[in-house]
């Protein structure tokens, strides 16, 4: 069964970019796969190939073919991850 975005509770303070970009999660010497849901200058929601909770609190998102972003959690729920970038 699919999670509708749509019914995640609204927290962003900018206006989202929807997208359905590629993207890596790194922390450590580890990379996993995720999907960026929806992107502001401010953060994003991501979907990772593994449960939520077993992401670190703090990582760096990768999306290609440059971006890099630090990342701080800033909630989980129904296997989405929602964090902010830190500068």
């Amino acid at each position: 069964m699919g999670t509708d975005m749509a019914a995640l509770p609204d927290r962003r303070k900018s206006v989202r970019n929807p997208s359905l970009d590629n993207a890596l999660i790194r922390f450590g010497e580890l990379s996993l796969c995720c999907v960026v849901r929806d992107i502001t200058n401010s953060g994003a929601a991501l979907k990772a190939d593994v449960p939520p909770s077993s992401l670190p609190d703090q990582f760096t998102l990768i999306v290609p073919p440059s971006k890099t972003y630090s990342c701080s959690v800033v909630w989980r729920e129904a296997g989405w991850v929602g964090v902010a970038f830190v500068a």
